[in-house]
């Protein structure tokens, strides 16, 4: 039954490059890029083998550390199960353990374990100087990489057999949770682990080092500095979570393989889920039905994964010789301006739902102030506490007012102006459903200007606060940062107050024409 799987397995992404000359083309591009990738940062990461131990171990755990949880969090924002999922199973009289074995070798097969391997050699290689523990470096990728597949699979499997609104609506929220816990660990690495950053932080890598994350991928620094409590201690641990996760999914399986999915039970609170919790009005109802979106739609989900991935992108300015602790204000910034961005084309994502809001005569204002209530709901807490964590890393707490201001008016700015566009200029979207990285084909220049206006908007508007703000930062004056902040408050209230209005009318205005673009789209 195993080696059946696995034929099912090489077979079915075989097929991908047989049947269909599109899909093949974006497989293997999907493939090259993926590769490319990989190589690089292998490549990048064996380089640190002359680096400091200090820079090698938190560099190699907390990175590594965040690419497991990548592989848990992940399969949340999926819009189709994985080929793991054991319920294609059901009724075949297969074992359970042979087929927790089959699925689980087949599903090792594939880009994200190849990716793995490569990303394997750069590690290895980063321990193999002057060192003498390569071989325990060699031990430590296999015991992660173990970790990391068999997190996919517990994750994607819950995800699959998440029959009520209640458990789904759970695990996404706690995915989306996890995922925006580790703002403050990537801030800190994008910080200190460069060359020319600061020392690097003991207190991630020593509390990863606890974890199923980096329990594995911390042994070969434990060893470096001879600490032997520590390095048997993080095997138990690592050893232990692999024998956790094995039963987790032995369980999924057996539960698939004998459980016919089951209706409700009749005692089951019965509820409306957001409309529980929102008012019974226009605008709580829209406000209602773009919360579910959020939390269930894959193409909102998936933007919610990506989004404390963002401080990433400052690397390269920190490799450019920029302080790092200046880059440690950056982070937030943009993933407000992310999240006011994400609403400028809900219209389109909609898709023949919005013939709910004509058929029911919903004004253009409950409309446009409905939509924004999740980026609303996301935002402005990530802007108070990820200001505060960006000021801490930064060194000086009292630039927090500065912070907080650019944040708040790049957020309002956004949606402010993300409130017009989706009246003003909608465009094709990924049909509800579809692969979310699915773009469909556009033969019109909307999306270049919509989202050109979106982002250049925010940021043209938000220029003075940000200004103040650097200025802040560099003289270090309280009346700059109280300014910067005053600023970045009036901005995104004002904004985001005209964008609501103006996009009330346009939508009042055109919307039959939007539900004719809806549908057509």
């Amino acid at each position: 039954m195993v080696a059946q799987l696995l034929r099912l397995r090489i077979v079915g992404i075989g097929n991908r490059l047989r049947f269909g000359l599109r899909p093949a083309f974006w497989t293997v591009v999907i493939l090259l890029v993926a590769l490319v990738a990989s190589l690089v940062v292998a490549a990048l990461a064996s380089q640190l083998r002359f680096a400091p131990l200090g820079e090698v171990e938190a560099l190699t755990t907390g990175a590594g550390s965040l690419l497991l949880v990548a592989f848990f969090v992940a399969p949340f924002a999926a819009s189709r199960p994985a080929w793991s999922d054991p319920r294609r199973l059901f009724g075949y009289g297969v074992s359970t353990d042979r087929a927790a074995a089959g699925l689980a070798l087949g599903g090792a097969i594939g880009l994200p374990a190849l990716a793995l391997v490569i990303l394997a050699t750069g590690y290895v290689r980063s321990w193999s100087e002057g060192t003498g523990i390569a071989w325990l470096a060699v031990v430590s990728s296999v015991l992660a990489g173990v970790t990391a597949l068999l997190l996919a699979l517990v994750a994607s499997t819950l995800s699959a057999m998440s029959t009520t609104r209640r458990s789904r609506d759970l695990l996404v929220a706690g995915g989306i949770v996890l995922a925006i816990l580790l703002v403050p660990l990537v801030v800190d690495l994008v910080r200190v682990l460069l060359p020319g950053g600061y020392p690097g932080s003991s207190f991630w890598t020593s509390a990863l080092g606890w974890t199923p994350f980096g329990a594995a991928l911390a042994l070969p620094a434990h060893a470096a500095t001879g600490d032997t409590g520590r390095v048997i201690g993080g095997l138990v641990v690592a050893l232990a979570s692999i024998g956790l996760l094995w039963w987790a999914w032995r369980s999924l399986v057996e539960r698939a393989l004998h459980s016919t999915p089951a209706p409700a039970v009749s005692g089951e609170r019965v509820g409306l889920g957001w409309f529980d919790f929102t008012l019974g009005t226009p605008t709580g109802a829209v406000a209602a039905r773009s919360l579910t979106y959020w939390a269930r739609d894959a193409r909102y989900r998936w933007s919610l994964v990506i989004l404390p991935f963002l401080p990433l992108l400052v690397v390269p300015l920190g490799i450019a010789g920029i302080d790092w602790s200046m880059l440690a204000l950056v982070p937030v910034p943009l993933m407000c301006l992310l999240l006011g961005f994400l609403p400028h084309n809900d219209v389109s994502y909609d898709n023949t739902a919005l013939w709910l809001h004509i058929a029911t005569n919903t004004g253009g204002l409950p409309d446009r102030v409905g939509r924004i209530a999740p980026p609303l709901v996301i935002g402005i807490p990530l802007s108070v506490v990820g200001s505060l964590v960006a000021v801490w890393l930064h060194g000086d707490f009292g630039a927090f007012g500065a912070e907080f201001g650019v944040s708040f008016a790049l957020l309002l700015s956004g949606l402010g102006l993300s409130s017009i566009l989706s009246a003003a200029l909608p465009y094709a979207a990924v049909r509800p459903g579809d692969d979310p990285f699915q773009q469909p084909q556009t033969t019109g220049s909307a999306p270049g200007w919509s989202q050109s206006i979106m982002f250049g908007g925010a940021v043209l508007l938000s220029a003075p606060t940000g200004w103040l703000a650097v200025m802040a930062a560099i003289d270090g004056r309280v009346g700059l940062t109280a300014l910067a902040l005053l600023t970045g408050l009036a901005t995104g209230v004002v904004v985001l107050v005209a964008g609501i209005l103006i996009g009330s009318r346009i939508f009042a205005h055109r919307a039959p024409e939007l539900l004719a673009f809806a549908l057509r789209s």
